[in-house]
């Protein structure tokens, strides 16, 4: 077999855990397999993204492709690491890629991946897909608070404040305008991060603690998680020899890095009566080793002096130079831990661990069996179980003879026992390697303009721009941007490169109200000039000619009206679409259809009339109502989709969110349906109802499985600044799909048969974007 490993550094450039762990698993699967690396350097006097071939300094046999990336920080896409990948992938096709890190690599390097139909699996080692800074540790700390305090879980606008504020201007004034740049940033992040982790195909992870964390946090399913532990090279940390020394030694193995709380373990360590000795291993890192040294040599009763820091040791020479100098490992780490390796390594060793009582640091340590717990982040906690060891020099051989809890022998998990499970995870997905792909059309039948997105009269709440909760307009003000609106250039060069194909209908603006774009008329002209339909969508004001003066323009022209109506009440419809008034609309939409009516019946074209509606919980009730009104009016067709919660304010209001609420749909579904039956509309016919279903409660995430997308090799949209969008989705989120092409210099034929809109045709379930979609529907009867 053909494995590609992936991972953020290698050894000697790099010590930390996940890097070690690499270079074992490589080393262990290249017994059996073909073993390439793909890893990255940080040289600043090379050129970015500067990839040189080296090989493991300790086994040949393992191929590096280290690419440089020396400006990394907090970015986390990198095209010229994708394109490098793309590179090593065409000289060295592997049968599956395993990757353990994509920090300062590039999200999108799981995308490249399955782009190659390849399998790929991914080890968590840390927080980082569910945390901008990997561990629940927030940068930022409250005027007289302690720094690095924990994180109680990932949000946009508290990441912003309390982890990227070290990026604002400074300035009161810029304030919230800096807090919603950086929200923006986070969020779009934490989108891209869910999307790229999608296309995983199963997910190790080495304690039961991250596996649940991800599950229920981060909505990973748990068909796609299975529970490892690490593999150790056994002989490595076999026949230990303890020298005698006169006092009672403790250690520190690892870096140097806030996270690891070397800072609480030396104040701990000041408060342990009878000067025993704190030996530090690890690579010193400014500015946090020369701080913690300043700390040392602080410490009160000559603490400092007590305490050597030792460098850096040799992973191979880890039992000569670490564990036979010592008599109990500490692990005092600010953050939840998830699987330390150095704690496997001690217990291996027979050395006793002293930990805190939280994540994976207290699954693998069981107080007073083979280490001691202490209470999280509590110094004073910690100097009491480590004066313990100080006050009974037989607790240390007592507790470290039970080696690793999990095991009969105490034993940790071989290497070879842990490469050879790794294998088992490979083969299963060889084996079931999926595939759907959506046909090839021969371009789209319909194409959405985002004519003017930045032109509204309403502050609908579930508008992903205008809504009172969205900060996305504030920041383009913020920002100086001039408002969205598309040259009508573009509307005609899409149009002209369309001539002749399956294209007969166009849709303006959905995001903002079209009938405000300046062009509008101009749109409608090309309409008539290129012999295709309009599809209209209006929020029902009907602005500046009023509902007759459109109806006289539109009705000739398009297929479908739909009115956006959220309530058949005044009350529901005025506090969900604010700023509206329902008599007025109703009003609108009686007058819009006589002029539809009367243009029929001369032998002209019939729009069709439809209420649109976005399903919430506070409006859902209503649904059997607007159904009646739109018959009385002589509204062809009641029409909605399930709500996009773009803010954690409207979540809430998904009928999505639980059993309960999907049952409670359900049950309106079929009241509605009823209403249909008994209202026809004044010509006889019945309302057609689209995207009113029942929802499957088995499938919450799912709204239609096995459902095909609706737009894919169907549709286009075309963004402002021509953009080419393969669907619908707020824009934030169908960004994470991929970037497909801009019509500014591309065609919309050529990005349609292109490799990259290809490619998401292939893959499109693999985005939880697609398999959560509000839009599709259920393959067989609603």
């Amino acid at each position: 077999m053909r494995v590609l490993l992936v991972i953020h550094g290698y050894p000697p450039r790099y010590n930390a855990g996940s890097e070690v762990y690499t270079q074992a698993l490589a080393r262990g699967l290249a017994d059996r397999h073909e073993v390439r690396v793909f890893t990255r350097q940080e040289d600043p006097f090379l050129t970015q993204f500067a990839a040189v071939d080296e090989s493991d300094a300790g086994d040949r046999r393992i191929a590096l492709r280290v690419v440089n990336n020396a400006v990394s920080r907090d970015r986390y896409r990198y095209d010229g690491i994708d394109t490098e990948l793309r590179r090593l992938l065409d000289e060295f096709p592997p049968d599956v890629v395993h990757v353990n890190h994509v920090s300062h690599l590039s999200t999108t390097m799981l995308r490249t991946i399955r782009e190659r139909g390849l399998p790929l699996v991914y080890t968590l080692h840390d927080f980082w897909l569910m945390c901008p800074r990997g561990q629940f540790i927030q940068r930022s700390a409250e005027s007289g608070q302690e720094p690095f305090s924990l994180c109680d879980g990932q949000q946009d606008r508290k990441c912003a404040e309390r982890c990227y504020s070290l990026y604002f201007s400074g300035g009161q004034e810029h304030y919230e305008a800096d807090v919603a740049r950086w929200t923006a940033w986070v969020a779009e992040r934490m989108a891209n991060v869910r999307e790229m982790a999608a296309h995983v195909d199963r997910f190790i992870a080495p304690s039961r603690h991250l596996l649940v964390r991800f599950r229920d946090e981060f909505g990973l399913p748990e068909s796609k998680l299975t529970f490892l532990d690490y593999g150790f090279d056994l002989a490595r940390l076999a026949g230990r020899s303890r020298a005698p020394e006169a006092k009672c030694v403790l250690g520190y193995i690892g870096t140097h890095i806030p996270a690891k709380g070397i800072h609480h373990l030396l104040d701990a360590f000041a408060l342990v009566q009878g000067e025993p000795l704190l030996r530090i291993w690890g690579r010193p890192r400014d500015p946090y080793t020369t701080s913690l040294r300043r700390i040392a040599a602080s410490l009160p009763n000559g603490a400092g002096d007590r305490i050597q820091w030792l460098g850096e040791y040799q992973n191979e020479r880890i039992m000569e130079d670490v564990f036979n100098r010592v008599d109990a490992i500490v692990v005092p780490s600010i953050w939840e831990e998830n699987s330390p390796l150095v704690i496997h390594e001690a217990q291996q060793a027979r050395v006793p661990v002293v930990t805190a009582d939280v994540g994976g640091m207290a699954e693998y340590v069981r107080h007073e069996v083979n280490g001691l717990l202490f209470k999280h982040r509590d110094r004073r906690a910690l100097a009491e179980q480590m004066q313990r060891l100080v006050d009974d020099p037989r607790l240390a051989s007592r507790l470290g003879a039970r080696g690793y809890l999990h095991s009969a022998s105490g034993d940790v998990p071989s290497m070879q026992e842990h490469a050879l499970a790794v294998e088992g995870v490979y083969r299963e997905l060889l084996r079931h390697k999926p595939a759907s792909t959506v046909e090839a059309k021969p371009g789209p039948w319909r194409i959405t303009f985002d004519t003017n997105p930045d032109d509204c009269n309403l502050r609908c709440v579930m508008c992903e721009e205008h809504s009172p909760h969205s900060t996305l307009q504030v920041q383009r003000r913020a920002a100086g941007k001039p408002r969205r609106r598309m040259d009508i250039a573009m509307v005609r060069r899409v149009l002209e490169s369309c001539r002749g194909t399956r294209l007969r209908e166009v849709i303006p603006s959905t995001m903002g109200e079209p009938l405000l774009y300046e062009h509008f008329d101009e749109f409608i002209d090309l309409c008539h000039e290129f012999g295709v339909q309009m599809n209209l969508t209006t929020n029902g004001t009907f602005p500046k000619r009023g509902a007759r003066g459109w109806a006289e323009r539109l009705v000739p022209i398009c297929s479908d009206v739909k009115v956006s109506i959220n309530g058949a009440s005044a009350a529901t419809q005025e506090a969900i679409m604010l700023g509206t008034k329902l008599e007025h609309v109703l009003a609108n939409v009686r007058e819009f259809v006589a002029v539809r009516d009367a243009h029929a019946a001369s032998g002209g074209n019939r729009c069709r009339v439809t209420f649109q509606t976005t399903f919430l919980d506070n409006n859902v009730a209503e649904l059997p109502d607007l159904v009646r009104l739109g018959a009385s009016l002589g509204v062809d067709r009641v029409k909605g989709h399930h709500l996009w919660a773009h803010f954690t304010q409207i979540q809430g209001l998904s009928m999505r969110r639980s059993l309960e609420s999907v049952e409670r749909w359900n049950r309106i579904v079929e009241e509605t349906k009823k209403a249909v039956a008994e209202h026809p509309l004044p010509n006889g016919q019945r309302v057609l109802l689209e995207n009113i279903h029942r929802l499957d409660p088995t499938h919450r995430e799912d709204i239609a499985p096995g459902g095909p997308c609706p737009f894919l090799g169907e549709e286009a949209w075309v963004s402002t600044e021509g953009r080419f969008n393969p669907c619908c989705a707020p824009d934030a989120q169908r960004r994470t799909l991929g970037e497909f092409g801009n019509l500014t210099d591309k065609s919309l034929m050529g990005i349609w048969n292109g490799p990259e809109y290809r490619t998401l045709r292939e893959t499109y379930r693999d985005h939880n974007l697609c398999r959560g979609c509000n839009m599709r529907k259920p393959a067989g009867p609603a």
